[in-house]
């Protein structure tokens, strides 16, 4: 082939290709390192109203609308520093009669002989049908106050909105890829899981993941592809720190209502109305494993003359004193003291018979007497108890056949007979129910 016709021949393919980049749908371009256009297809004049010598020199920024060219400016400047290829980037341009059009942008780096980047060739395509829409989409998932997150296969952050930049901070790498493998290792493991579960076509369990001194409630959703393989997670944090906060001091203010609930306020012991319940509880667990159980009913002898010679304060201080005693008198774990009422104490003892149970109270009474307490409208000089105590059997209580409740009444009844009994034979001693019935 002569030269001639080699030179006609390339000339046609030149032809050919302006007329091919010239002529068609998508607006071919380049920037350079600036991102200034050094070169624009004729589509230019199609999509924005201007011809191709007066873009050049100039931004694709300079055709948007203000805080659009500030959205668009941040995130392509995120793609120079990395020098990597894009796709997909959506945007809103002003054409020259001011009406709107968006573009979808795509482009790939270009390189000078020392590998440094010197610009980027890529096209711009006409989506206004779909732009608004998808514009609208981008500006939802960007603004959104929920931290959210694409992570694909490999760990990869490949997309995050601005609560999410906010969850990571400065703990994210700046300027190159997040990997949450390396970011968050403690928890990469649930991610994992999360693909092969969604590999599986399982539902994605939500958890609760802490990240420094914030707890998120995680769920993640997989992305598919075309082929409806997943490719990655779309994962939603939904800061829920407050609201935990809230729960916690909810839960130490109910504590705190079921502490006054079930305590006496003076003394610290269990209230009446809990030991109630208690005996029941024990009655039953007494009946079931055929343990016995014992109560000691325990009175302050001459409560009502140390009042009136001591005073009031002086009262509560010296129930304060005797429930102190009660409880340290080497009673078990499973053993209950309360304040059942003025100056009466009920111990609970399950597990206990009578012989048992009587030198428990005994213990209890001598240390009460140990205490040497004042106590000048007394004959003895000095504070001191008087106990009645009585029993049950599991067999008796199946005998018995009574509802709970009225078996727990009638043995705290003939606890209070032997009481009584106690309290007529002089005071300060212990006295059974079984031998409350010879006191004249």
């Amino acid at each position: 082939m002569s030269e001639k016709r080699r030179t006609d021949h390339r000339d046609e393919d030149v032809k050919h290709l302006f007329e091919l980049l010239n002529n068609n749908s998508d607006w071919v371009w380049e920037v350079d390192a600036q991102g200034r256009y050094t070169w624009s297809s004729d589509v230019v004049t199609e999509l924005l109203g201007v011809p191709p010598e007066e873009v050049i020199g100039k931004t694709p920024f300079d055709f948007m609308p203000p805080g659009e060219a500030e959205r668009v400016a941040g995130a392509f400047g995120a793609i120079v520093m990395e020098k990597r290829a894009f796709s997909g980037l959506v945007n809103r341009n002003q054409r020259a009669d001011g009406t709107i059009v968006v573009l979808e942008t795509s482009g790939i780096p270009l390189f000078d002989d020392n590998g440094e980047l010197c610009g980027y060739r890529g096209i711009d395509r006409n989506i206004s049908t779909l732009g608004e829409r998808v514009l609208q989409l981008e500006t939802i998932y960007e603004t959104t106050p929920v931290a959210l997150c694409m992570i694909d296969r490999q760990g990869r952050l490949v997309m995050s909105n601005k609560a999410m930049a906010k969850l990571l901070g400065e703990r994210a790498p700046q300027g190159a890829e997040i990997h949450f493998q390396s970011l968050m290792p403690e928890y990469w493991h649930f991610f994992r899981t999360d693909f092969e579960l969604a590999d599986g076509g399982e539902t994605l369990p939500s958890r609760e993941l802490g990240w420094f001194d914030r707890c998120y409630d995680i769920q993640s959703v997989p992305v598919r592809d075309a082929m409806d393989n997943v490719i990655g997670l779309s994962v939603t944090w939904v800061d829920i720190t407050e609201r935990r906060h809230a729960e916690q001091k909810l839960a130490s203010a109910n504590k705190v209502l079921q502490q006054y609930a079930q305590h006496d306020h003076l003394t610290g012991l269990f209230n009446r109305r809990y030991m109630d319940e208690c005996l029941v509880a024990e009655i039953t667990r007494a009946m079931q494993d055929d343990f016995p159980l014992s109560v000691c009913l325990a009175d302050i002898d001459y409560f009502k003359n140390y009042n009136d010679t001591h005073g009031h304060q002086a009262g509560d201080d010296c129930l304060r004193i005797v429930a102190k005693t009660l409880t340290s008198s080497r009673l078990r774990s499973g053993d209950n003291v309360s304040r059942y009422g003025g100056e009466e104490f009920l111990i609970i003892l399950p597990g206990t018979d009578l012989v048992q149970a009587l030198g428990v109270a005994e213990v209890v009474r001598s240390n009460i007497n140990a205490l040497e307490l004042p106590h000048h409208a007394s004959p003895t000089g000095y504070l001191t108890i008087s106990i009645g105590v009585a029993t049950l059997h599991g067999r008796q209580i199946c005998i018995e056949g009574k509802p709970l409740h009225m078996i727990a009444s009638g043995l705290i009844h003939r606890a209070d007979t032997a009481l009584y009994a106690a309290k007529k034979q002089g005071r300060n001693q212990v006295v059974s129910a079984r031998d409350a019935h010879t006191v004249p």
